[in-house]
């Protein structure tokens, strides 16, 4: 029974190669990352936590990049993901990102994660900050940080 599950699994087609296209075309940008030797798990992939640093890696990288760093308290109230195809050591990887909600203190991400299985995308997830007052409450999001928020919604790139 198990067997056939996997068997079934693995035969089943989530995403053709137009779906891929139209997958990619969705993020306006893209961070890489190369997973690491100790990422795999028994297993023989990507454990599903590290997924959770890929994307706080790929979207804060962006951010600090241009400009936000530090002095823009923020910090991750949500997030998830929808795996759909495993990732192993060693594959360098794309981190699409694209803003999905840009609130008064909030943003929401969505990140696609892709391998290099021809760039598959392995997992769909989402991502939510909020900015911060020094005492832990939610303040607006400053200019700056927004135009560079902006740059990721769709349309806006």
């Amino acid at each position: 029974m198990i067997r056939t599950a996997c068997v079934m699994a693995t035969e089943r087609r989530i995403f053709t190669t137009s779906s891929l296209e139209i997958a990619k075309a969705k993020y306006p940008h893209f961070e890489r990352r190369q997973t690491r030797f100790n990422d795999n798990d028994m297993f023989g992939h990507i454990n599903n936590s590290v997924y959770y640093s890929i994307m706080d890696d790929a979207i804060n990288a962006h951010l600090m990049n241009r400009g936000i760093g530090l002095e823009y308290p923020r910090f991750v109230v949500e997030n998830g993901i929808k795996y759909t195809k495993p990732i192993s050591y060693p594959t360098e990887i794309e981190v699409g990102l694209r803003v999905v909600k840009l609130g008064t203190s909030s943003v929401t991400y969505d990140v696609g994660i892709f391998g290099a299985d021809p760039g598959a995308l392995a997992a769909l997830g989402k991502f939510v900050h909020v900015y911060v007052c020094g005492d832990g409450r939610p303040r607006p999001i400053d200019e700056a940080v927004r135009n560079v928020l902006a740059e990721l919604q769709l349309g806006n790139a």
